[in-house]
């Protein structure tokens, strides 16, 4: 049954093969995070205010205005409420104590623009796995198990394309720095089209709502909401048409935009979710450097896939060792163990240095057998 309705809804179907994970394991779970929660928390927000605004028929509903002015206020509408109107209907709009005039009010008519930009953020999150994927990747761990997953064949395998291993560690890399770019390119887009306010607003967000509320004497509340600031509910309006009389008319209409409730937490979320992955993947290239730099650290991680694995495989390089961790992913344990057993064979393994200081210690100095006679008889 489902399957028949995704034939039917060709661009949800085309959509859901965004979110469908590859055959093969051929990245981490700090890759998950950018091109699968990132774009699914993306999608959403970009699926409801896409249909919030062109088909919600209240998304601005103006005090006393037809449908040319509510057109021209969905498009035109500023953040300057005069005094008098202000608190009328929700009391969320931007702080009036910033504006010195009318003039200077900011149009705040961005939030048509909303769809777009978290389209460019959708594609920000998807661009580093798919170089990763259709490009670096260049199917290396369908390569390794071309032929089965007969250990000698997968050992085969990887000692022909061992030269490229290096290379490969590299780029992966290379694709995590990509997703930590990526995040901090689509805050930076985001905060230029929201007026430079994206940047601090979960942190003043969440000071407001942790904060002491101050309330005047009529129950309003004195402390302004950074909320209202960035995606205000309560804007103002003011069309200039030409009379009969050839003078020019001018109306003033206060205009409520419920979608930017929505918004508003929404941001919030997103906000909290950008730096969580900053934070994340400063630390995945933390780890990603030492591995790279640290051979005896991948051979440390790989110990915990593989249960016969020894210290003394110092033959195989961090990269090797990243290969076979990420071969690991792909096969049983029980396979991984008898593919480092026949890689033994093949490449050699090299005694372990304190093994061998400690053999030799002991030619140097024989223990002392307390049973053997001191006097020659």
């Amino acid at each position: 049954m489902a399957p028949a309705a995704m034939s039917r809804l060709p661009i949800i179907a085309n959509l859901l093969k965004w979110f469908k994970g590859d055959e093969l394991v051929i990245d981490n779970a700090l890759f998950k995070l950018h091109h699968q929660a990132s774009t699914f928390i993306l999608m959403f927000g970009l699926l409801f205010i896409f249909l919030e605004n062109h088909l919600d028929g209240r998304a601005i509903v103006c005090q006393g205005g037809d449908q040319y002015a509510r057109s021209y206020c969905w498009i035109h509408g500023t953040a300057y409420v005069r005094d008098h109107l202000q608190g009328k209907a929700t009391g969320c709009f931007v702080d009036q104590s910033k504006i010195t005039s009318e003039e200077d009010a900011p149009v705040t008519a961005y939030y048509l623009w909303l769809p777009f930009l978290l389209t460019f953020c959708f594609g920000f999150a998807k661009f580093p796995r798919s170089l990763w994927r259709k490009y670096l990747e260049n199917n290396m761990m369908q390569n390794l198990l071309a032929g089965g997953l007969e250990p000698a064949t997968v050992t085969r395998n990887f000692l022909s394309l061992r030269p490229r291993y290096t290379k490969y560690h590299f780029y992966f890399g290379f694709c995590e720095f990509l997703n930590l770019m990526m995040v901090v390119l689509s805050i930076f887009v985001t905060d230029a089209l929201l007026l430079g306010k994206f940047l601090s607003y979960g942190q003043d967000t969440l000071h407001y709502i942790f904060s002491l509320k101050h309330v005047g004497p009529e129950g309003q509340f004195l402390s302004h909401d950074p909320q209202c600031e960035l995606f205000p509910t309560e804007v103002a309006c003011y069309i200039r048409i030409g009379a009969t009389t050839g003078a020019i008319d001018r109306s003033n209409y206060l205009c409520i935009l419920s979608n930017n409730l929505f918004n508003q937490k929404y941001f919030l979320v997103l906000w909290l979710w950008w730096f969580f992955l900053i934070a994340v993947s400063i630390v995945g290239l933390i780890y990603r450097f030492a591995r790279i730099m640290i051979p005896d650290l991948s051979r440390s991680i790989l110990m915990k896939k593989a249960t016969n694995w020894k210290l003394e495989h110092r033959n195989l390089s961090g990269s090797d060792c990243f290969v076979l961790d990420k071969l690991g992913d792909n096969i049983p344990h029980h396979t991984l163990n008898e593919v480092l057993e026949e890689l033994a064979k093949h490449m050699g393994v090299k005694p372990d240095p304190d093994m061998m200081d400690n053999h030799n210690t002991s030619l140097l100095n024989p223990p002392h057998n307390p049973y053997k006679s001191t006097t020659n008889l």
